[in-house]
């Protein structure tokens, strides 16, 4: 999976002269906004038109991504981006123009790293045509197995922003509470108390090191297994209860 990488972006060579958001080349190239997000790129063909005058023979932009693995991105490069909006068939298709944009707009981006797929994107209606004509060509264009055609709804799924992303725990929550229900079944609330104690620690240190989605999720475990039990009220037993929850649910982030 790939999230985007706009430091990535923002550290190029082309920056900040060429700085752009897809959007904006939309509006300039189409009059129209296709996507929901910010999306920071370089506007390639601005630069080649300030070269040389001719902005038809790169792709339109290179935007940053990473893979994601594990909460974390890492193999930071640039992903060129051709936006092929307003075809009405797939029949005037300029391969070898195409296959030079492509080759031209990595030797602009030397030496930085560039995604090895390239994407072209389309209208609804057109990219599953042009997704099949790359197949049937690629046996004649080796460099046409790495492009990918698309729609933006497509796009939006090939990329995405990192913060929309689910947050997968470096812990085992199940075993966590697991281990809570075992606790409290041997020793009642003197074992269970030793367990919490260990799991605040492991929690402020998660919040020292910056990891405070690991310490939200392991909170949220223990207070809800903490708020499952029941004591009479006014008891020592509750009032310690009362107390521990309030130590937890200050690693709750809202």
């Amino acid at each position: 999976m790939f999230v985007y990488s706009p430091d990535y972006t923002y550290q190029s060579h082309l920056s900040p002269s060429y700085l752009a958001e897809l959007n904006d080349l939309c509006q300039r190239d189409y009059c129209r906004l296709y996507f929901r997000d910010t999306i920071v790129c370089l506007d390639l063909d601005a630069y080649e038109s300030a070269c040389s005058g001719d902005n038809d023979v790169t792709m339109d932009a290179a935007t940053g991504i990473a893979e994601w693995r594990d909460n974390h991105a890492s193999g930071d490069r640039h992903l060129l981006v051709e936006l092929r909006f307003g075809f009405k068939s797939t029949q005037h298709f300029d391969f070898v123009n195409m296959k030079r944009k492509v080759a031209h707009s990595r030797d602009i981006m030397n030496p930085e790293l560039i995604n090895d797929e390239v994407v072209f994107l389309y209208d609804p209606e057109i990219a599953p045509h042009a997704k099949s004509v790359f197949s049937r060509l690629s046996a004649q264009y080796k460099e046409i197995k790495k492009w990918q055609a698309m729609d933006v709804e497509g796009f939006n799924n090939y990329v995405v922003n990192r913060d929309t992303l689910p947050y997968k725990p470096e812990n085992n929550l199940n075993e966590i509470e697991e281990d809570l229900k075992k606790k409290f079944a041997l020793g009642g609330l003197n074992l269970l108390d030793g367990l919490v104690k260990y799991w605040l620690e492991q929690m402020s240190t998660y919040n020292l090191r910056y990891k405070h989605a690991e310490s939200d999720a392991i909170a949220r475990v223990i207070l809800a297994f903490l708020r499952s039990l029941s004591f009479d009220e006014g008891t020592i037993e509750a009032e310690f209860l009362s107390l521990r929850i309030e130590d937890v649910e200050h690693y709750i982030r809202d």
